[in-house]
């Protein structure tokens, strides 16, 4: 299963949505998960503009006064989504993965930038992982460092524990980064926040799965397993 994520820091662009249809055709994408969109409205030829296919569904979080929205597009062949719910930082579909008829939820996170934000968020997400009961994928931006995320040595203390919690009571593993050490460059200031998490089902259920980074339209914020 090929599962795409970025940040794209708005699709106002045609550039960003012609490299979002490269990367597709490229990998034989499942899924694609784009972030901060700042589109109050995703229209069907914003996403068809990006995935030509009549197989291609899509569901989207719109944005709040040009800020945030996640916008989730798959392809229903590889993945048959049964259900759908989101919330204004995360947007999940629940369904399997047609050719090993594995069921899971695949979770597109774009993170508030308060702690408090953050602390919801994860109790909400750790909530829907009890009611389903079924393996999560959860990727995105989760604006949260752990210990060696950062190259600098400040780290939100709260905000760090926060997320190691939520890590740890929903039994997730991270998928380690390959290609660089970090996700987000500002200045001289190089982080890992943007991360691709999930459930020991699915490490054992796709264990050749990797994670990397490819230099995006705007900055390195591309994963992809």
């Amino acid at each position: 299963m090929q599962i795409f994520f970025w940040n794209s820091c708005g699709l106002g662009m045609s550039a960003k949505r012609v490299a979002v249809k490269k990367m597709i055709l490229h990998h034989n994408i499942d899924i694609c998960i784009l972030l901060e969109t700042k589109r109050r409205i995703c229209t069907p030829s914003i996403v068809y503009a990006m995935w030509n296919d009549p197989n291609v569904k899509w569901h989207s979080v719109d944005s709040v006064k040009n800020a945030g929205g996640i916008l989730v597009i798959w392809y229903e062949e590889n993945f048959k989504v049964d259900n759908i719910e989101c919330s204004g930082q995360w947007n999940a579909i629940f369904g399997s993965h047609v050719k090993t008829n594995f069921a899971c939820a695949v979770i597109g996170v774009y993170a508030g930038c308060l702690v408090a934000e953050r602390r919801v968020l994860w109790g909400k997400i750790s909530i829907l992982q009890v009611a389903i009961a079924i393996p999560l994928f959860i990727v995105g931006d989760f604006y949260e460092n752990l210990h060696g995320d950062r190259s600098s040595a400040y780290l939100n203390a709260v905000g760090s524990k926060d997320f190691h919690s939520f890590i740890s009571h929903c039994n997730l593993v991270e998928y380690p980064l390959n290609g660089h050490r970090y996700t987000r460059f500002r200045g001289e200031s190089m982080s890992h926040i943007d991360k691709a998490l999930a459930a020991l089902e699915c490490h054992l259920q796709f264990p050749d799965l990797l994670y990397y980074v490819t230099p995006g339209a705007c900055r390195i914020t591309i994963g992809c397993f």
